[in-house]
């Protein structure tokens, strides 16, 4: 994951928890559907959309639950932004560390921590050169954060070095099976296009439509299907490899729903027809080894 912006010299610890939501960078609302790019929020926005984390984290932790061990964990969140997720798991009782190229994102993430009476570790570092000692981790989490990173298979080594054996990563990301997405503006059916196509229009937006992008200097570039996170994950060395259809547990079926996802299981073609309606994708996978 390389830097989104050119960040100043380094400066003391305390500068971190200083008020720094005049320094954000906002992108005002302007005709049509463009996007903001999550490492931009600022410390209201942040604080806004901390409910919409809170639960989403909660959701993913119950569900990689049976895969985790019955105690504190320790937690790595790859592209943290402005700590949503920091805070979301340091108040369920986990250590919650945090790496982000972005420094105005990091700040913001210690003065919502402060705000929320939460304790997180944010770092300054890249998804590629993850500034943590090895097996040190039981989980880690990249929410929309692996398709914009420069070098997915030093990624992916990175991670499997940063997690204890038996540990887990979990990671949603954008899907080359969906042709809705929210990456890009303005580009109809942009999920379908060839990854070779995909990039060069990413590439471009980032030069010359940056406000279709969020203003992000990293683009989505790396798109994911089931047999692309077979490949992928199983040459970085991970084994046991699930899908969002795999990780839903029995007490979050009801009705219809646990119709359909039991359909869908049990069903190979069902699962592909499945994953075109939905935008995103999820998996988890296991570095080998015992804890």
């Amino acid at each position: 994951m390389s830097p989104r912006t050119s960040p100043p010299s380094p400066e003391p610890e305390r500068r971190w928890r200083r008020a720094s939501t005049s320094r954000q960078r906002v992108i005002a609302a302007r005709p049509g559907p463009d996007v903001q790019a999550a490492e931009t929020y600022t410390l209201e926005q942040a604080l806004e959309k901390l409910p919409e984390t809170r639960e989403w984290v909660r959701k993913v932790l119950r569900r990689l639950e049976p895969a985790l061990p019955a105690a504190k964990l320790t937690v790595l969140e790859v592209g943290c932004s402005q700590g949503r997720g920091l805070v979301a798991i340091s108040e369920l009782g986990h250590t919650a560390v945090g790496v982000e190229p972005y420094r105005p994102a990091l700040e913001v993430a210690y003065d919502l921590a402060h705000a929320e009476g939460v304790e997180i570790e944010a770092l300054e570092g890249s998804a590629e050169s993850i500034p943590c000692g090895s097996d040190r981790f039981d989980l880690v989490l990249a929410f929309s954060v692996l398709e914009h990173v420069s070098d997915l298979d030093a990624t992916l080594a990175e991670i499997h070095r940063v997690l204890k054996p038996g540990g887990v990563l979990w990671f949603n990301s954008a899907s080359a099976m969906c042709p809705v997405q929210g990456e890009i503006a303005h580009v109809p059916l942009f999920g379908w296009y060839p990854d070779r196509l995909k990039r060069r229009i990413m590439l471009w937006a980032r030069d010359a439509r940056p406000a279709w992008i969020g203003h992000t200097t990293t683009p989505a570039l790396h798109w994911w299907t089931p047999w692309k996170a077979r490949r992928e994950l199983g040459n970085a060395g991970f084994v046991d490899l699930r899908d969002r259809w795999d990780l839903h547990r029995a007490e979050e079926l009801a009705g219809a729903r646990a119709i359909v996802i039991r359909l869908v299981r049990h069903s190979r073609l069902l699962r592909t027809i499945a994953d075109v309606f939905i935008p995103d994708c999820s998996y988890s996978a296991t570095k080998p080894g015992t804890r």
